[in-house]
């Protein structure tokens, strides 16, 4: 039903910008991904569009972010990092290139279950979901060199942070050992551990993660990994345990308040005992 609404208003909308939206309504589908703050779907043509791909991905913004997360991807292309191409921007659309690829929160995820450590895994599964980390730090490490803001104190470099930074805001190819990040409407700058202690909250809290097992362990052992290639690909940024230890208690009370878990505030000494401070 809401897809239908949102099919008319695209039409009545966008039929000057996009003639073949105009053409009849069967002449595109669209199918609707989860999303809780916005509208995001796959956007399937019948025949192929002059501007456009055949498929590609709508976002319709019910936030007041669209401006923000246009302009994050601008800069960012001209930076060659992995995103999707903007095809198309007018608030509170955004039309995105649809890349190949698995999206990272299920290879990681998928592949943990009925697992307690990352050593029961068989050689090549573990040699996946260790190369989809590495693959994830070195694209966040890149965001943050690459736009570094302020540097007068080591300790404390201000970056461009992608921002409330969920693992299924990213797609590994494979193929390719490529990783895309999306979603950048809520990026902001600040302290470049803010997103590094909101990816650790992610791997931490999915599942199978804190809030199905006891002790996770394969998913401290994944920060671990994370941290570890973080810094050695930005050895110039300084690990503070304290203020990231903070972050990630904070972000999975969040997780906690949003999913309205009956799991009571995060107590600090089980959770970070088995995470490094040495880095």
């Amino acid at each position: 039903m809401v897809a239908e609404k949102i099919k008319k208003k695209l039409i009545s909308d966008l039929k000057n910008e996009i003639p073949e939206l105009a053409l009849e309504e069967e002449y595109f589908s669209l199918n609707q991904y989860k999303s809780k703050k916005n509208f995001v779907y796959d956007l399937i043509f019948n025949k192929k569009p002059k501007r456009f791909p055949k498929e590609v991905i709508l976002k319709v913004f019910r936030t007041d972010y669209a401006e923000n997360e246009y302009n994050t991807y601008k800069k960012l292309e001209k930076q060659n990092l992995s995103i999707p191409k903007v095809l198309f921007y007018e608030n509170p659309y955004l039309i995105l290139e649809k890349v190949n690829g698995i999206n990272l929160c299920d290879v990681i995820n998928n592949n943990l279950v009925n697992k307690i450590k990352l050593d029961e895994l068989n050689p090549s599964v573990l040699d996946l979901v260790v190369l989809s980390i590495h693959k994830l730090a070195a694209w966040i490490a890149r965001l943050h060199s690459q736009n570094i803001v302020n540097k007068s104190d080591s300790s404390k470099i201000i970056v461009l942070n992608k921002g409330d930074t969920r693992l299924r805001d990213f797609i590994i190819d494979i193929s390719n050992e490529t990783i895309y990040g999306f979603d950048f409407e809520e990026s902001y700058e600040g302290n470049y551990l803010d997103d590094l202690a909101w990816i650790c909250c992610a791997i931490l809290d999915t599942d199978p993660g804190i809030f199905e097992m006891f002790e996770p362990i394969h998913k401290t052992e994944l920060i671990n990994i994370f941290l570890k290639e973080y810094f050695r690909i930005n050895p110039d940024f300084q690990f503070s345990f304290q203020y990231f230890a903070e972050q990630l208690i904070e972000n999975l009370n969040i997780v906690i308040e949003r999913r309205s878990l009956e799991f009571g505030p995060v107590s600090k000494n089980s959770i970070l005992k088995n995470i490094s401070n040495d880095y």
